[in-house]
Order: structure tokens, then C-alpha cells, then sequence
């Protein structure tokens, strides 16, 4: 398996050491929508004969904080919203915020004055109708969590 990432995701490099550091094989590829995805290089024990890309199976978008993404949210971020709606083809998408979790909102514990009833709602809404699952993972943890979400998608696709 080789993960793949987006070459204009930012703040990225923990994820990439992460990587490195585990022997995880990664490569940067113009993804159509999300940060992350993975493929599998051929390998006939496997039932690859060639090089296979599961971007249409998998998706993950990164924000590094609830902050990133109050910001998308609130300023209807056209590029933000452009991606969730092409998330709606993907079988399996994944939105990770960094460093933050569900509670920071409801606390409103971030920078926006965007209300935060007003953000829970246009999240669990957005993430409805986009049918994507929402995690929040604390930064030293996300290589690991990219990977787990990458590995666990494969299985299921050599297992069906």
C-alpha cells in the first residue's frame, strides 16, 4: 500500500516524518478530491497485476483545526464546499480536524465569532449531506490515523 498525498496540503510534514519513520510508503499525486488517499502497486500474490488506485473507494480532507474549519464554513469557502460535493461520489470520505475536538465548538473554544451553535449545526448538516465520517485526532496521532483509515479501506476491498 502507498498512501497517497495532495501536493497543496499544508502543515503536513508531522504526517510525512510519521511515515518515514514507520517505513509507510507515500507519494504526492494530484488528488481529484480530499488530501489523502492510497493505491497498491502491482503485486500478482494480491491480485494486482498493475498499479491500483483506490481514490474512488477512499477519501480523507484534513483541517488543522476547528478554526481551518469555521473558517471554510462560515465564509462559504467555494473551494471547500466545491470539494464536500464531490465527496458525495466517493464510497468512504473521512474529514480529520487536528488538534481540536467537538467539544471546542459547543465551548466555542476558536478565533471565529461564527456562532457555535449555528457551526454544530452547519457541520452535522454539511456532514449528512456529504455522508462523510468526522473525526477529530489530536496532531501526533494523524499519520497513524491516515494510515489505520487507508489499511482498514484495503482490507475491505481484498476481502470483499
Amino acid at each position: 500500500m502507498v498512501i497517497l498525498h495532495t501536493g497543496n496540503e499544508q502543515k503536513n510534514q508531522h504526517i510525512l516524518d510519521y511515515f518515514d519513520k514507520k517505513g509507510i510508503k507515500h507519494k504526492k499525486k494530484a488528488l481529484k478530491t480530499g488530501d489523502y488517499s492510497f493505491m497498491v502497486e502491482a503485486c500478482a500474490e494480491l491480485g494486482f497485476m498493475k498499479d491500483t488506485y483506490f481514490t474512488d473507494e477512499l477519501c480523507i480532507e484534513r483541517k488543522n483545526s476547528v478554526d481551518e474549519l469555521a473558517g471554510n464554513i462560515k465564509e462559504h469557502d467555494e473551494r471547500f464546499f466545491k470539494e464536500l460535493n464531490r465527496m458525495i461520489n466517493i464510497k468512504n470520505c473521512y474529514l480529520l480536524i487536528e488538534n481540536s475536538k467537538i467539544d471546542d465548538i459547543i465551548r466555542h473554544n476558536y478565533e471565529s465569532k461564527y456562532n457555535e451553535a449555528a457551526f454544530l449545526r452547519r457541520i452535522l448538516g454539511v456532514q449528512k449531506a456529504a455522508n462523510f465520517y468526522l473525526n477529530f485526532v489530536d496532531k501526533e496521532n494523524m499519520g497513524y490515523m491516515i494510515y489505520e483509515i487507508c489499511y482498514s479501506a484495503l482490507m475491505n476491498q481484498i476481502l470483499k
